[in-house]
């Protein structure tokens, strides 16, 4: 086949091109009436097999370099009449992949028939798979679209004729755009969409409430997209409405057992927490009430519940929510509290063989979870909010019957103390009431609570160095009792780190009150020696 003359782009000094041969073979796949070349070209570009691979790519480029008009035609063609689902699925994915740099290349002509040809694709569209990378395209065009000072009206109109539609395939195509719309672009469609809020609005209340999961999940990707058409429009506050539409919505899938779709909707959540944090403040405490209840829910799997702790990691850590969270009830605050602890009670038993390495696994993998939590909690909400509630719970844990809720009051405590040591140490009946309970668990009957209180004793912060200064008299006797009584060597060896690291940070003047001292420097030795 021979190209026109005109068409072919010979090499020059300035613009390096693809050579007379590779042109040929690129028009010659184009201008085809056979789509087998384009079917081959597509399966070598998706090929794991070299030189094949490199070999399509180039013949790709050369088409987007040389025959962007042709190419558009040639892959919109195949989108629309390929012979299977995955050719189809291929070809829409090259779009996609050549749509930046074939946009500006575009005859005036191909651009129109390519976004009136586009919104028929969506209009007709059967295969959902397909139609959500059609959904991705379409919203980066948009931008290419607006980047050249043009609109793309026909858009907005398809948008919202879809919103209204009882066609769920028109609702979920104009849902996928607008959650797919990138950052750059959400601040020109929310003021394009402006004067039809209200339809709007409404439309994305009932969706919301669909019984179509594929729409719910994609409303929500669509309210957090548009989230500033409906928190920047003076009068009515339509994002209040929304966001409870979503948890009514959110609290319907994990009801009806559809948790992959909650996931979803919980991806969006986050995403939400992560943009607009500022708009949550006056729904904090609700949201956070709601995605207790999702915790404690025994109906729900455990990789649904680590999505909602991302959630409030998420809002624990925005800068934003700082000062509305320490403000939140006391009682709120007590309940977030709890979910790590919680996720402390799941450490493994040393003597439990029964428990697999998954399961062991997936155990250390949540306590790893509840110290990231409480470490995080802490920062956020600072000394003077969270001693208080700490120690609430540190008695409550510490006087339990089950050994792990003993351990889980310590560990808590040692990843409190890290922030807020001063406040514990200034706190009323705070120091005497942990050192009381620490030298308690000194004789523990299970040998991991006696060992978490010897490491907390070592930690190198003020709330030790407190409980050294002021209740040695009672620390040391009881760590050398400890010593004498317990046969593990593991907790023998805690013990005598615990009374050596105390040894070094007290004073000479107040180490002479112990007119044991030599002795028990002297036993320390021969323990060390035995172990």
């Amino acid at each position: 086949m021979t190209i026109p003359e005109n068409q072919i782009q010979r090499r020059t000094t300035m613009e390096p091109v693809f050579s007379q041969q590779l042109q040929m073979q690129a028009y010659a796949t184009l201008s085809s009436n056979d789509v087998q070349p384009m079917e081959t070209l597509l399966s070598h570009l998706f090929s794991p097999q070299e030189p094949q691979k490199s070999q399509a790519y180039s013949l790709l480029h050369c088409c987007r370099k040389h025959f962007p008009d042709l190419l558009f035609i040639k892959v919109f063609f195949v989108i629309r009449n390929g012979p299977s689902a995955e050719i189809r699925t291929r070809s829409a994915l090259v779009l996609r992949f050549v749509l930046g740099d074939l946009w500006p290349k575009l005859s005036l002509n191909a651009q129109i028939n390519l976004k009136n040809l586009f919104l028929v694709r969506l209009h007709e569209e059967g295969s959902l798979p397909i139609l959500r990378i059609l959904c991705l395209i379409a919203s980066e065009m948009a931008v290419e679209i607006s980047r050249t000072g043009d609109g793309w009206p026909e858009l907005i109109d398809y948008l919202l004729m879809s919103f209204q539609s009882d066609s769920e395939r028109f609702q979920l195509s104009a849902l996928w755009v607008c959650s797919f719309f990138p950052k750059v672009y959400r601040p020109v469609i929310c003021e394009t969409l402006a004067p039809s809020i209200e339809p709007t609005h409404s439309a994305f209340l009932r969706m919301l409430n669909s019984e179509n999961a594929d729409i719910q999940v994609a409303t929500f990707g669509a309210v957090v997209s548009l989230i500033h058409l409906f928190s920047n429009s003076l009068g009515r506050n339509w994002f209040h409405d929304l966001l409870r539409g979503m948890m009514v919505g959110l609290f319907n899938l994990l009801s009806h057992l559809k948790e992959d779709y909650a996931r979803g909707a919980l991806k969006e959540l986050i995403m939400l927490v992560k943009e607009e944090p500022q708009l949550l403040k006056p729904y904090l405490n609700e949201l956070v009430l709601d995605m207790l209840k999702i915790v404690d829910s025994e109906q729900v799997t455990e990789g649904t519940k680590v999505f909602v702790h991302k959630f409030l990691l998420t809002v624990v850590e925005a800068s934003d929510l700082a000062l509305t969270m320490r403000g939140l009830p006391h009682q709120t605050l007590v309940k977030l509290l709890a979910v790590p602890m919680k996720l402390l009670l799941c450490i493994n038993d040393d003597y439990a063989c029964y428990n697999t390495e998954s399961e062991q696994a997936e155990n250390a993998g949540k306590t790893d979870l509840g110290i990231a939590y409480l470490t995080k909690i802490s920062t956020a909400l600072g000394e003077k909010t969270m001693t208080p509630i700490a120690f609430e719970l540190f008695l409550e844990y510490m006087d339990a019957s089950d050994w792990k809720k003993r351990h889980a009051g310590i560990s808590m405590l040692a990843v409190i103390a890290k922030e807020c040591s001063e406040e514990m140490v200034l706190m009323k009946n705070y120091l005497e009431q942990v050192t009381t309970m620490i030298l308690k668990s000194f004789q523990d009957p299970q040998s991991q609570v006696c060992c978490a209180a010897f490491n907390f004793m070592q930690l190198p912060i003020i709330l030790i160095e407190a409980m050294q200064i002021l209740h040695h008299l009672r620390i040391v006797p009881a760590l050398v009792s400890a010593l004498d009584q317990h046969s593990i060597p593991r907790l023998k060896e805690q013990a005598a780190s615990a009374i050596q690291h105390l040894i070094k940070n007290v004073s000479s003047d107040s180490l002479r009150m112990h007119l044991d001292l030599d002795a028990i420097l002297s036993k320390l030795q021969k323990d060390h020696r035995r172990m």
